[in-house]
């Protein structure tokens, strides 16, 4: 739930140069903020026994994956706080709150003990938080929430037919996250924003080539799907580079689950003139850490850009369909990483960063309150994405000498 202020904000920016500032803008960190949802793992891979009805299954083993759920809320003027979650289908509304576990036939023919433990994980989730963050942002937290993904969760969500019966998919399921943050002390007091709302997708992704199956197994159904699997994983950047990389595959090669970009921290840049941060992705030893403390004057710039693990960004692969053809494809792609960025105060050159619109550069210039004064304290928080839910969360926190 958003104030009207900044919906109109937002209508009106796109279209005019509006002449006075009383509009909130959305990057700034004022009242209730949902700015991120985190699961890990990002992405859950399952097997292809699961194109199977489970009574015609090997007997094989299969995983119980465990998910943590991190949110990322925030809400400066402080108070006590409800924050609640629920999982529910793909195909359901975005928040869940039109989802009932018992008006869905699916669940209705589940028995014991899947059922019990389809149960436990659509139940939603609630807890209360008393907001003490030391950051201006106000950080809501612990909030964190975990999720046990068995095979009877997997075969629960997958597609079905009118007889409740699996359809086989490539394509990956995608469940949905509903969050609520609600802000009870503000809520009281009659606060025109007190209310936020955000989901988040858990990908569930067939795992076509599991080496698990052998490759008799494996092979015989790619080929089936008219796929073919390559017999090694998809080559890095010393032996194919990224252009030449990306577009349609001959085969489909072994992988493992998406992982959330792997974020180090931030460099220190010696200019503050947006057009000469750092280009391309930056490896190395960051100068600022995750979640860093810094001195600065008010009326100053900082100036970062953040700084990766050894290959945060991700070569993958996805099968499409080619409508021309009427075929199975494989597509090779190399994830583009897009920073957004929110601030308690201050202006920041750019609300989004991203290689593919920011001309090569993901950093950005915080231009800091001439009017802080000493000892305040202010927030940045940049959120992070993969483009395949991956997430990181980051904080620098500024004190005014």
């Amino acid at each position: 739930m958003r104030s009207p202020r900044r919906l109109t904000a937002v209508l009106l920016g796109a279209n005019f140069a509006l002449s006075c500032t009383n509009f909130d803008l959305e990057e700034r960190i004022e009242d209730t903020r949902v700015l991120a949802v985190r699961n890990e793992p990002a992405e859950i891979m399952f097997s292809p026994l699961f194109l199977l009805p489970a009574a015609q299954r090997p007997p094989v083993p299969l995983p119980t994956t465990e998910v943590t759920t991190e949110i990322y809320a925030y809400d400066p003027r402080g108070g006590r706080v409800s924050m609640s979650t629920q999982l529910c289908p793909e195909g359901t509304d975005s928040s869940c709150r039109l989802y009932d576990k018992d008006q869905d036939e699916n669940f209705a023919r589940l028995t014991d003990p899947i059922r019990s433990e389809v149960a436990a994980l659509l139940a939603p989730q609630k807890t209360f938080i008393d907001i003490d963050d030391s950051s201006a942002a106000g950080r809501i937290a612990p909030a964190t929430f975990s999720y046990s993904i068995s095979p009877g969760v997997i075969d629960f969500f997958q597609p079905k037919n009118a007889a409740g019966e699996n359809v086989p998919s490539i394509f990956p399921v995608l469940p949905r996250l509903a969050v609520e943050v609600d802000n009870e002390t503000q809520r009281s007091e009659g606060a025109d924003v007190f209310k936020e709302r955000a989901f988040k997708r858990l990908p569930l992704s067939l795992d076509l080539a599991d080496s698990s199956l052998g490759p008799d197994f494996t092979n015989q159904l790619a080929n089936g799907l008219g796929v073919r699997l390559c017999d090694g994983p998809v080559p890095g950047e010393d032996e194919v580079p990224a252009d030449a990389f990306e577009g349609k595959a001959e085969c489909l090669h072994p992988r493992g689950a998406n992982v959330n970009p792997g974020l180090k921290g931030f460099r220190l840049e010696s200019t503050i003139v947006a057009d000469e941060l750092t280009q391309g992705v930056l490896e190395g030893e960051p100068d600022l850490g995750l979640s860093s403390l810094v001195r600065a004057s008010a009326g100053g710039a900082i100036a970062i850009t953040p700084v990766w693990q050894a290959g945060a960004v991700e070569r993958y692969q996805v099968i499409s369909f080619d409508i021309d053809s009427s075929e199975l494809v494989v597509v090779n792609r190399v994830e583009d990483l897009a920073c957004t960025w929110y601030s308690t105060r201050g202006n920041l050159s750019l609300t989004l960063s991203s290689l593919q619109f920011n001309n090569e550069r993901l950093g950005i210039v915080w231009q800091l309150p001439t009017d802080a004064q000493s000892g305040e304290q202010d927030t940045l928080v940049m959120v992070a994405l993969d483009q395949r839910g991956g997430t990181t969360v980051s904080e620098i926190n500024v004190v005014y000498r």
